[in-house]
């Protein structure tokens, strides 16, 4: 694991490694049995966002994607439509694309994985971190409100120039663990809910990394602001 994230790293050779980071969904889709009804495209696209901004927060460069499709052969296309629009959106249109789908038995309910492939340097470019403020960018949701807030939800593009902005020193998607556990990890210390003070519940899933932590240099929180808008919400360590 990398400093407890989810996501593999494995040395390729002296100077690289590669990173390797997975989402999955089941029950999301147009089946009958399915608990949230979502067209495939948008459950590919929630799947692939995850486990590339998972890849991406570590400082790896995607170079594939593969998808594991559980529920049909009918629906790759539209998986993989998802994925495509999520490549766009971080400017990655001639990263690969490739997987399997379930043909030879017929599931009751939708399910997909999604994994995404990276590589990145071992020697990382030190950054002086000074005194780190921490904010938290969208809004956690998860279900049918990821589908009815959409306008809430921190688009990939902001997590693209969020990356490549010289004062925000770390990232870190939040997932279904809830944003006092993600900012336990970007801080490297154990937090309780009394520890941290947000608008948002500390404890609520953030389900397909409709949300994610930036950490920056405290002085530069203007910059951050207009950088981020009012998908910024901050977040305060008592």
């Amino acid at each position: 694991m990398i400093d407890n994230r989810d996501g593999l790293s494995v040395t390729i050779n002296e100077e690289d490694e590669l990173i390797i980071a997975s989402d999955c969904s089941g029950g999301i889709g147009t089946k009958t049995d399915d608990v949230v009804r979502v067209d495939p495209e948008g459950v590919g696209y929630f799947s692939f966002r995850v486990a590339a901004m998972e890849c991406l927060a570590v400082g790896a460069c995607l170079r594939a994607v593969q998808l594991m499709n559980f529920t049909s052969d009918a629906v790759w296309e539209k998986y993989t439509q998802g994925v495509r629009k999520g490549l766009s959106e971080l400017d990655l249109e001639d990263v690969p694309i490739t997987g399997s789908s379930e043909s030879n038995f017929s599931l009751n309910q939708s399910a997909l994985g999604v994994t995404c492939i990276g590589i990145r340097k071992k020697e990382r470019r030190q950054v002086s971190r000074g005194r780190l403020s921490f904010a938290l960018i969208g809004t956690p949701l998860v279900g049918d409100e990821v589908l009815r807030q959409k306008s809430s939800v921190a688009p990939l593009a902001l997590f693209k120039k969020c990356i490549e902005h010289p004062s925000i020193f770390d990232l870190l998607p939040v997932g279904s663990k809830g944003v006092r556990h993600e900012l336990s990890v970007i801080t490297g210390k154990p937090l309780t809910e009394k520890d941290v003070s947000s608008l948002y519940d500390l404890e609520k899933s953030s389900g397909p990394a409709t949300s994610f932590i930036i950490a920056f240099q405290s002085e530069e929180e203007p910059a951050v602001r207009k950088l981020t808008e009012s998908y910024y919400s901050s977040l305060r360590i008592n």
